[in-house]
């Protein structure tokens, strides 16, 4: 354990807040497999309708890399929580954090289409959405407990890392 993130862990323990820690296991919510699995599917089955099939397969291949990469990454390092500081309990391990993950993953790859292509009247609200919440979705993990912020820091690298992999399987697909 690095001295950066004992000390970021330990910040975020000593200054707990009853209604804060409520706001933030709500925040850490909208980066769990589940509703991610769930936008994720809606989100591909969208672009296939709006006949953007190479978006939906981009995204497909950046949040499902992104996952299978995860479970490799935890179970080669097999880093352990910080449970003692931890609001709730997690049972898989810690590096990266699959959160943090996915959350850059999904919300970074929607982030991208809709500053790229869309000229919807939504635009720019769910921009700044997303680009708040993809932050603080780490920021929650952090708060909560439940990761080191090296741990979300890699997430965020490798969910980055597969939006560029999508991006440029989806620049090959529309050339075709």
């Amino acid at each position: 354990m690095d001295f950066v993130d004992q000390t970021v862990l330990n910040f975020f323990v000593a200054n707990r807040v009853p209604w804060l820690s409520f706001v933030m296991l709500i925040i850490t919510y909208s980066g769990s497999y589940i509703l991610v699995g769930c936008l994720t599917i809606l989100s591909s089955l969208s672009f296939f309708i709006h006949k953007h099939k190479s978006s939906a397969i981009s995204l497909l291949i950046s949040v499902g890399g992104s996952l299978t990469f995860v479970f490799i990454l935890k179970n080669i390092f097999q880093k352990a929580r910080p449970m003692a500081e931890a609001i709730y309990l997690e049972s898989s391990y810690s590096f990266p954090s699959g959160h943090a993950t996915i959350a850059m993953a999904l919300y970074g790859f929607i982030l991208y289409i809709l500053w790229r292509h869309d000229k919807h009247h939504l635009k720019n609200p769910l921009i700044i959405f997303l680009t708040i919440l993809i932050p603080l979705i780490g920021l929650s993990r952090l708060y909560l407990g439940v990761h080191y912020l090296s741990d979300v820091l890699v997430g965020y690298a490798i969910g980055f890392i597969w939006i560029l992999i999508s991006l440029y399987i989806k620049k090959k697909l529309n050339k075709r």
